[in-house]
């Protein structure tokens, strides 16, 4: 799902032509797009320890974070693209909130391995 996510986000955002306009769903999609992609990356890191998957979170936020704004700048190249600071802080906030819940699903599936084992 998350490799899907990624290769949805970069051929949508840096294709070369025009895309419909999707009107005031922009931004949602844009959240929706990255929300996947943080849940995806914050539940790889669920077997390991509480400290690792805190490190891994953040990581795993940095580089979702240089990949939104690599299709952001990258749009500024294609004649019929532009991007936008506020397409960027839709894909931000769907990778937080996606890091987050997975991060709270991933801890969950740690706590319970350790009660069983």
């Amino acid at each position: 799902m998350t490799a899907l996510s990624a290769v949805i986000i970069a051929y949508a955002t840096l294709t070369v032509g025009n895309l419909p306009a999707a009107g005031s769903y922009d931004k949602a999609a844009h959240f929706l797009l990255f929300l996947p992609l943080g849940i995806g990356g914050a539940l790889w890191l669920a077997g390991r320890s509480a400290p690792a998957q805190r490190r891994g979170r953040a990581i795993i936020l940095t580089v979702i974070l240089v990949f939104a704004a690599a299709t952001e700048v990258g749009q500024g190249f294609l004649e019929t693209r532009d991007g936008s600071f506020a397409d960027f802080v839709a894909d931000a906030a769907g990778a937080g909130l996606g890091v987050f819940l997975g991060g709270l699903v991933a801890g969950r599936s740690r706590r319970d391995d350790q009660r069983r084992g």
